[in-house]
């Protein structure tokens, strides 16, 4: 039978009835009788149908003869007389006619490789039109020997669902060695392909050999569009790279006595790279070179981190026990990398199972749509590289592997070397970056930085372009740092440089240079406590802050947030302008856990410069108080000190701020004189929210040298807490705070006591001055939010044992101004409120209540509100009801009940009252809806008193005391001395109407 394009099942029939006598034995009677089935569906054959009553199951057997283009020989063995292989041979030929396919479209596509056609297309039948029903056809690619098949679909729809694909598909081989039928048997599937997604096919294709196949199968349904493509055949040569290890297909050395530079492609490059792979490529030079590698293109699956799936690792050395100069996947930009030495090992592996992140978990299960084209790398056997098998000049110095020259130093028993350019004080290499990283100490228990003092320097060139060649330092330790402040070259030695932190990083670039010595440098760790801000004494943790430098930033603990060193002694000085204040406000503060006996614990000093030398003060602070805001006038400084065994202690971060007095709300404060009385201070805008910046200071002076003062907080109310037990964590005065200077009683002109810091919530609190002046100072910080604030009642108390003049207060024993007396304002201390209930008409409200009246609590508010709208409520119902019912009445109805006129008898009386014009009263016209008529139809209206009628009233005074009221008036009333009735009216027609009474004021 015709082997191309034949139409329907095939069957080759070998020596089906041409059994030679050697083929059979005359004692076993053995048959050999082979065919060979093909065909593009599933064919369950029974041979179990008797013949002359003679059962050929045991003759055939039954058999499930998969094809889908697998070559199945089957060899029949039986022992059969002469005329049982005449029954065998006829049933054979009945199988062979009654298994005939309904197959129409069977076709073979051969694409050979000739001098010259070496591309083309190829596509489905009827292509762009619908592909013909039952098809069933293979395209074969193949190549020269020595050639690779490139194979790109642009154009794809097929019926199915990808990846089931259980009606039409597209099958894809692309690593056949030959076109032998066991050969496709045994070789990996690309793909089974369906659909119309572009985007599941491989982008390229490219064979592992010479050879791809495309088998296309459609059944009897429905038909699509198909598939168009284009192919090439590409020369094989460019994957092999060096010498070929035996039997292997993508291990490789390449040595460089013959090969100096080149590329290594991953076995498919461009085209995505096939499964299960296990490639080497071993790069071996000679003694004194050293091997440089860059990724011109890199593409693999990325499945992670750690490429778990697909990767590249690149050793340095001759084998892949060397060490790992990296392991990468994912997609890459053109990298470099250098051996340490003369050998260089490369590992390409790829394994199956890719799982990706698409929504159609179907999608998951085949990879192609991810980018895998895998890698081109370009490799080269280089002799001017510096040789880094030379022992480090010290034991803290080693070569960054992968690099041309990159070295680190690093902090350990050696506080100091020397670093020095390649070569030196031979002449560098041109051409060539070296990047120098020298790191300090970097621990919870100690900080370093890095200065560096160049002793030597010859690099050709000009500042500051440097064209031709260049040192460049970075102080803040960036390793990719492309911009710098300073490029040096020439003849004159760079300046000393400290970094920032615990790395410096110096650059040196010979790009364009002409060959000199180079440089040396002398480069020394020293401590540093990881605090922002000019340090002073090199060494120490001594650091200013000058309004000339920065008008604003932080200064922390050492090393916070991590834990500070123990025995350190920390000074910050902070330094303004003539005219300036500074603000400083705390972030966090943890100094352990007491906050009592700072002294023998980690505690934090502030030291206060007064107006005068006598107003200087200090304040220790420690555990987990916070400091309130600081406002100092004068240069201000701070001092940490931390003892032993720190524990976790974290320490503190503030923020300090020079500022004019104009950026500050200060309409508050001032100098208050006594006079021997009282009175009352309230934080801005009381009640309502006080603002951030604000700054109050109050001072005040009593009248005589002899008294004091005393504070008393009617109310408080402020942000932060003074007491532990309200809070787990931090508390104290971080955003506002109230100092109290009470003063000193021995100095009377000097507050060299520490103030009191006042926050949160005080109720009733007294405090008493040491002699005959208290200040109050009330500081908000940037960050405040705001609360209601405070008022405080004063009062100037005379000294016991002098005798008083005025009020003396009954438990205190205090003497106070007899103006204070009744005034609803405790003026006698804690717990004493006599000047408020003797002899007072209104006694002192009770602790909780107002002068008017008991506190309301929250529980009463409730019960209003609750109370309110069940009232509204029953309000709203009744409304609806009386609309409802008004509703529902008929127009004669609503015209009945309507209030009928006032009967023709009622008697309507009007009385007017005049009273005196000194008294503290209004005159007053009572009258009725309907004034009576005279017997002329108009009203009448009398005067109500005479003019000698007798007016009796309270004399003025300041409290308003009412004129004695007339009389209520009545209906029918009979009219007594100096009145006059109203006549009363009999109109006819006049209906009854009930009487309403009206207060009109008269003037």
């Amino acid at each position: 039978m015709d082997a191309e394009n034949a139409e329907g099942g095939r069957c080759d029939i070998s020596g089906f009835m041409d059994s030679r006598e050697d083929d059979i034995d005359s004692q076993s009677k053995v048959i050999y009788l082979s065919f060979v089935l093909s065909t593009s569906i599933e064919i369950n054959c029974k041979y179990d149908i008797p013949l002359n009553g003679c059962d050929l199951t045991p003759l055939f057997g039954q058999r499930n003869l998969k094809t889908d283009q697998q070559y199945s020989s089957y060899k029949l063995q039986r022992m059969l007389e002469r005329r049982g292989l005449l029954v065998a041979g006829g049933y054979l030929l009945f199988l062979l006619i009654t298994s005939r396919a309904d197959y129409n479209r069977d076709c073979k596509h051969f694409f050979n490789s000739t001098t010259a056609n070496k591309s083309g297309t190829f596509n489905s039948s009827s292509w762009p039109g619908l592909y013909p029903l039952n098809s069933h056809c293979i395209y074969y690619f193949v190549g020269l020997q020595n050639e690779r098949v490139e194979l790109n679909i642009t154009d794809f729809q097929l019926q199915g669902v990808y990846p089931q694909c259980q009606f039409d598909y597209l099958d894809i081989y692309a690593d056949l060695l030959t076109l032998e039928p066991e050969a496709q048997i045994s070789s990996r599937l690309l793909g089974r392909f369906c659909g119309d997604r572009i985007d599941i096919l491989p982008t390229h294709i490219i064979s592992t050999a010479n050879i791809i196949l495309v088998e296309f199968h459609s059944d009897s349904h429905r038909s699509a569009r198909g598939f168009y493509g284009s192919f090439r055949f590409l020369d094989g040569s460019i994957y092999e790279i060096g010498t070929k290890s035996p039997n292997q297909y993508c291990q490789f050395t390449i040595e460089s006595i013959y090969e100096k530079k080149g590329q290594i492609l991953s076995p498919t490059y461009p085209g995505v790279y096939p499964d299960n792979l296990n490639c080497s490529y071993g790069l071996h030079g000679v003694a004194g070179e050293r091997i440089q590698i860059s990724f011109n293109d890199f593409s693999l699956f990325h499945g992670g981190d750690y490429c778990p799936y697909d990767s590249l690792t690149v050793y340095d050395g001759p084998t892949r026990h060397a060490p790992v100069l990296g392991k990468f996947c994912g997609e890459h930009g053109p990298v470099t990398f250098f051996s340490s030495g003369e050998h260089l090992y490369l590992e390409f592996i790829t394994r199956t199972g890719r799982m990706g992140l698409a929504n159609d978990p179907y999608d998951s299960s085949v990879d192609y749509k991810f980018n895998r084209r895998g890698f081109n790398v370009s490799f080269s056997f280089r002799q001017d590289l510096i040789n880094m098998d030379k022992p480090a000049e010290s034991q803290n110095m080693y070569h960054i592997r992968g690099t041309a020259c990159d070295m680190r130093v690093i902090s350990n028993s050696s506080r100091n070397g020397t670093i020095n350019s390649p070569r030196y004080p031979k002449n560098f290499p041109v051409n060539i970056t070296c990047i120098y990283y020298i790191d300090g100490h970097y621990s919870q228990d100690r900080l370093e930085k890095v200065k560096i003092k160049f002793t030597d320097f010859s690099i050709p060139g000009s500042m500051p372009d440097c064209n031709s060649g260049y040192v460049a330092i970075d102080e803040e330790g960036r390793p990719d740092a492309r911009v710098f402040k300073e490029r040096y070259c020439g003849p004159y030695l760079p300046p000393d440089t400290s970094s920032k932190n615990s790395r410096l990083v110096l650059i040196f670039n010979t790009d364009n240079a002409r060959e000199s010595r180079g440089f040396s440098a002398f480069y020394e760790f020293i401590p540093d406590y990881g605090i922002p801000g000019e340090n002073v004494e090199e060494g120490k943790c001594t650091y200013l802050y000058a309004s000339k430098s920065s008008k604003s930033g932080t200064f922390n603990s050492p090393h916070h947030p991590l834990r500070y060193p123990d025995n350190t002694h920390c000074r910050y000085i902070f330094r303004p302008e003539p005219g300036e204040r500074i603000l400083i406000s705390f972030y966090t503060f943890f100094l352990g856990e007491k906050d009592t006996a700072c002294d023998n614990n980690d505690f934090l000093e502030i030291f206060h410069s007064g107006r005068t030398a006598g107003d200087s003060y200090s304040v220790k602070h420690c555990g987990r108080r916070f400091p309130g805001p600081i406002l100092a006038h004068k240069q201000l400084e701070i001092q940490f000190i931390s003892r032993r065994n720190s524990k976790n202690s974290t320490g503190f971060e503030a923020r300090f701020e020079f500022v004019h007095p104009d950026s500050l709300n200060t309409d508050c404060g001032g100098r208050v004189h006594s006079y021997g009385t009282g009175g009352i201070i309230v934080s801005p805008g009381f009640p309502e929210k006080y603002s951030s910046r604000t700054y109050c200071r109050w001072t005040i002076k009593a009248s005589s040298p002899f008294n004091d003062i005393l504070i008393y907080f009617f109310a408080f109310q402020t942000e932060g807490t003074v007491s532990r037990e309200e809070t787990t964590s931090n508390y104290g005065c971080q955003n506002a705070v109230l100092r109290l200077y009470r003063g000193n009683a021995r100095y009377p002109t000097m507050y060299v006591e520490a103030p009191e810091e006042k926050c949160g919530k005080l109720d009733g609190e007294p405090f008493l001055s040491n002699n005959d002046t208290f200040e109050l100072e009330f500081l908000t910080s940037s960050r405040a939010l705001g609360a209601k604030g405070f008022k405080i009642t004063w009062t100037e108390v005379h000294k016991e044992g002098v005798s008083c003049d005025f009020f003396r207060c009954s438990k205190s024993e205090y003497c106070i101004h007899s103006e204070l007396a009744c005034n609803q304002v405790p003026n006698c201390g804690r717990g004493d409120n006599s000047d408020e209930e003797e002899g007072c008409p209104t006694p002192f409200p009770k602790r909780g209540e107002s002068a008017a009246g008991p506190a309301v609590s929250k529980f009463d508010i409730l019960h209003i509100a609750i109370g309110a709208s069940i009232s509204s409520f029953f309000c709203i119902v009744l409304v609806i009801c009386g609309l409802y019912h008004r509703r529902r009445l008929s127009p004669e109805q609503i015209r009945t009940r309507r209030r009928p006129f006032p009967p023709e008898q009622d008697t309507v009386e009007v009385r007017y009252v005049a009273a005196d014009s000194s008294c503290n009263t209004t005159d007053r016209l009572l009258q009725l809806d309907h004034v009576g008529l005279n017997e002329n139809g108009k009203a009448a209206v009398t005067s109500p008193l005479t003019p000698n009628q007798n007016k009796k009233c309270l004399p003025d005074s300041a409290v308003t005391t009412p004129c004695e009221s007339p009389p209520p008036f009545s209906l029918k009333k009979q009219p007594s001395e100096g009145e006059q009735a109203i006549k009363t009216v009999d109109t006819a027609n006049h209906k009854p109407q009930t009487p309403r009474i009206q207060k009109v004021s008269i003037v």
